[in-house]
């Protein structure tokens, strides 16, 4: 952590070329390995006294199973309009409701910082699409559909322009060295890479800082 800042990360699987991130509210595919990635970058820390918080929508809380909700060892923050606190804190459950996205940062900002290692937004596209002036990384798993004639229907995107005129692709060294070091990566390829194929698709680890 710089500056006393919380740093503020945004996850995300996309589908390439045109970094499709959703279909009808949900995932065109299932992927174990991608999801018990996601798993262990948002919920390990490289400080064992700090935890992270997850930021998302209420769309994409709710269309989390009921069972596996909140998402354990993280802080869980879901943003809508329809809440009527800024920041309503439920300590035993780990959640927070807040009514903006901007009212969660300063919250968790003037309150958390001691306690909070980094912030991950986790979803879903508008919320995406709030944030790349105030992230300062992008955790991007980039999806190529093995059969390019079985490439899934997306009508969610995330704006590819925004984040490369801000942001730009670190090497594969640099990505594990920004993870906690307990995150499992695949070995890498030929060209140094941590990808892998599962099921019909071949993915990408990738970590993009602020330029």
């Amino acid at each position: 952590m710089t500056g006393g800042k919380i740093p503020v990360v945004g996850i995300v699987a996309c589908l390439q070329p045109d970094m499709g991130i959703g279909f009808l509210g949900g995932l065109p595919w299932r992927l174990p390995n991608e999801m018990k990635y996601f798993r262990q970058v948002t919920s390990l820390t490289k400080d064992s006294s700090k935890k992270n918080a997850v930021i998302m929508g209420r769309k994409t809380w709710e269309s989390i199973p009921p069972k596996f909700r909140p998402l354990p060892n993280r802080m869980n923050v879901i943003i809508s309009r329809s809440f009527q606190d800024d920041f309503a804190h439920d300590k035993e459950r780990s959640i927070v409701r807040s009514n903006s996205l901007a009212n969660a940062l300063t919250n968790l900002e003037n309150n958390f910082q001691e306690h909070l290692e980094r912030i991950y937004v986790i979803g879903g596209g508008e919320v995406y699409n709030q944030i790349f002036s105030i992230t300062d990384h992008w955790l991007i798993t980039k999806i190529n559909a093995l059969d390019k004639n079985a490439i899934p229907a997306m009508d969610t995107f995330l704006d590819a322009k925004k984040l490369m005129e801000a942001f730009s692709e670190q090497c594969p060294a640099q990505l594990k060295e920004f993870l906690p070091p307990k995150v499992e990566l695949p070995e890498t390829d030929s060209d140094q890479r941590y990808s892998q194929e599962e099921k019909d698709y071949h993915f990408e680890f990738t970590l993009y800082n602020r330029k």
